[in-house]
């Protein structure tokens, strides 16, 4: 394992660039229509209302050259903080990432780097604000964005939002029309670079739906890369700690 997958993880998390859905709108079939304010009152009921979440994550990554798999301990607390411990065969540790509102760290223990910054890069690569919320919602199946009724469509038994953000992006979010879970978020960039995240399969944890796994298939400069999570384990309100320290003697990393 080389400082490359951790420094593509890194760009991956927090580019958060997804490619566009395109629909126009048709009747399905077995699944009667529901207005946009039926579909959003039922999907956001049909979501996991939590403090704190935390357990593991097994992930993949994925390139037409190189290809690698960690064990990832994951703690969220809602709207305050991420962090992430990556292991090696779930046993060597190798890298933690620790992310609130306002600020992203990240060290690897292969090279002996660290990141200690904002998310800044993300707003020069799209050209708009990327935020904290933006990334948790990814990663818990939420909207990145907010959905607005009057951008709705249904097709292929789905309900699919379509809309731009500041003219830069285009963004979609598509909803199953039966189980009322996300199905894709995807947005692309006037330059053409993008990245699709599939939420494959859910899961019903205490009777709440979190999501059991997802892909990501990043687009830029003729590069495809995969990366896929799957949440071995969830465990909702639990009391959490994040512990965080970059070692001394670090390189400090400028992506």
């Amino acid at each position: 394992m080389h400082k490359r997958f951790f420094k593509i993880s890194f760009v991956l998390i927090v580019l958060i660039t997804f490619s566009s859905c395109k629909s126009s709108k048709v009747t399905g079939t077995g699944t009667k229509e529901k207005s946009a304010r039926v579909v959003l009152r039922t999907f956001e009921d049909n979501l996991a209302d939590f403090k704190t979440v935390s357990g593991r994550i097994k992930a993949g990554y994925k390139t037409e050259e190189d290809s690698q798999s960690i064990s990832i301990t994951y703690r969220i607390e809602k709207d305050k903080a991420i962090w992430m411990s990556a292991k090696v065969m779930g046993l060597l540790p190798v890298a933690k990432v620790y992310i609130t509102p306002d600020r992203f760290q990240y060290y690897e223990k292969i090279n002996g780097t660290y990141f200690d910054g904002d998310f800044s890069m993300a707003k020069e690569f799209l050209g708009v604000e990327v935020n904290f919320e933006n990334l948790q919602n990814l990663l818990i199946g939420r909207p990145m964005y907010e959905l607005k009724r009057n951008q709705m469509l249904f097709d292929d038994n789905a309900y699919v939002f379509l809309q731009n953000i500041r003219s830069v992006l285009a963004y979609s979010a598509i909803i199953d029309s039966r189980q009322f879970e996300m199905k894709s978020q995807s947005l692309q960039n006037v330059k053409n670079e993008s990245l699709k995240v599939n939420y494959s399969r859910f899961q019903s944890v205490d009777k709440k739906k979190f999501p059991g796994k997802l892909l990501m298939t990043a687009k830029k400069e003729g590069e495809v890369i995969l990366i896929d999570l799957d949440y071995r384990s969830v465990v909702f309100d639990e009391e959490l700690t994040f512990p965080f320290s970059i070692p001394n003697n670090y390189e400090r990393l400028e992506l």
